[in-house]
This record gives C-alpha cells, structure tokens and sequence, in this order.
C-alpha cells in the first residue's frame, strides 16, 4: 500500500529543509508526534535514526536509508509486522515549495487489515504536512 499526501508552503525550500531534517522538533509542530528522540547527534545523514512516539503507535525505530541534502529523504521501520518507508520530498517552485510525504507499507498486516488502518494513516500524513506548513509559514 502506498499513500501521499502533498502540501504546497509559502516558504523557501531551505527554511522547509532544515524544519524537516530537525526530527526533534516535530513535536512542536505536528500534531500526531508525542515524542523524538534521535539516537545520533550531528548531521541528518545515512543511517541516522530515531525513535519516534506517535500517537496510536507503538514507539519505533526510524532509519535513514536514503538522502539528497536540500530535496529528500526516506527512512524505514517495521512495526506490527509492517515494513514501512517514509518518504520526505521539497521541490521548490516559483514562489512556493511543495511538500511530498509517501509512505509504503507492505506485509500481512497491511494485507489483513489495510482496510483500518488506510484512513488512519493518510489523515496522520495530511495533519503533519499541515502542521508543517503553519510552522514554516509562521515562524521565521
């Protein structure tokens, strides 16, 4: 199962960059994270990983499996027996930036009980890629 979500944010891409790669900071501007805690210090880079608390979520480990510093980056877990990869995607524009979050679930939960947990997951994505747009939008 793969869902999107794409938001467009008056802001410049670096701003909406840096917002992004900060995944501590989450919490303070999107409303389904409870908590972050990175388990590397320094540059958001290959194999950086966090833990994240979600809500309705068990905590879970997120790592870095792919990067390109200024445009995207994925990173993966499994958790109730989902392989799951993020996707993070700014592509600048004329006067705004798009946002893309995508996320790809396979196995046999997703399977079973894809149904449930479909709605749940795209209302997760819209509410953090709103989350973002007010915060860069707001405040700088």
């Amino acid at each position: 199962m793969v869902l999107e979500d794409t938001i467009e944010i008056d802001a410049p891409a670096d701003r909406v960059w840096q917002v992004t790669i900060d995944v501590e900071a989450w919490p303070k501007w999107s409303p389904v994270m409870e908590r972050i805690r990175r388990e590397d210090s320094g540059d958001f880079k290959l194999g950086s990983s966090a833990l994240i608390k979600q809500k309705q979520m068990p905590e879970t480990r997120w790592t870095v499996t792919e990067i390109n510093p200024g445009h995207h980056f994925s990173w993966q877990a499994r958790v109730l027996g989902i392989d799951m990869l993020a996707t993070h995607i700014i592509t600048p524009g004329e006067r705004t930036v798009t946002n893309l979050l995508r996320i790809e679930m396979k196995g046999l939960t997703i399977k079973l009980l894809g149904f449930i947990i479909k709605p749940l997951v795209m209302k997760a994505l819209k509410e953090e890629n709103q989350g973002l747009k007010h915060y860069c939008e707001t405040n700088f």
